[in-house]
């Protein structure tokens, strides 16, 4: 996943990019090309190209059904993209706050953030120090509708205080899942 860092896609907004496609599926081409060992791979990647900022992604129909996470992943898209015109700051930028081989987090500017676990297990750590990103203030994660709250602590440095609870800080997502979180008015993560 660290080797995600860096690509972006063709410089053009009619580059199409993808997850899986018809060359993709053995299912309905004998001789695809078949790169995922885990069909589930080819949704969490196509999770991924929803969430960046470049090329026009294009996911397959049945994947709306295959997986829960991807209709979100569009909306997320949309979301963003109409922020981006409204002059918000939606540039992406996979982060390092977070040491995993099987855990991805992007931030959309200051709009929005995407963070996929490949892993077969729950991602699960108690502080998550985000100084050094765009992110602050709160966050509605579009599928499963919890907010979260990024704050700046006494010491300057910003850390997730509220991870769908007052009670829990820092971030949890389940294994081989996509979530997408949404900018919020602040009161949002302060209700309940």
């Amino acid at each position: 996943m660290g080797s995600l860092r860096v690509p972006t896609a063709v410089g053009d907004p009619r580059s199409v990019t993808f997850g899986r496609n018809h060359d993709t599926i053995r299912e309905i081409n004998s001789s695809a090309i078949n790169p995922y060992s885990d069909r589930s791979d080819s949704y969490l990647a196509t999770s991924y190209v929803l969430a960046k900022e470049s090329g026009t992604p294009l996911v397959l129909n049945w994947n709306n059904s295959d997986a829960a996470f991807i209709p979100y992943g569009v909306k997320f898209r949309q979301i963003v993209r109409q922020r981006g015109k409204e002059g918000k700051n939606v540039k992406e930028n996979v982060l390092a706050a977070i040491d995993s081989p099987t855990v991805l987090l992007m931030e959309r500017g200051s709009e929005g953030f995407f963070v996929v676990n490949k892993g077969a297990s729950k991602f699960d750590v108690p502080a998550l120090d985000l100084t050094l990103t765009n992110l602050e203030g709160c966050y509605r994660e579009l599928r499963n509708n919890f907010t979260l709250a990024v704050e700046r602590r006494n010491n300057g440095k910003k850390f997730i205080t509220r991870w769908g609870t007052n009670n829990r800080g820092g971030m949890e997502v389940q294994g081989r899942d996509a979530l997408y979180f949404i900018r919020e008015p602040f009161n949002q993560c302060q209700a309940g």
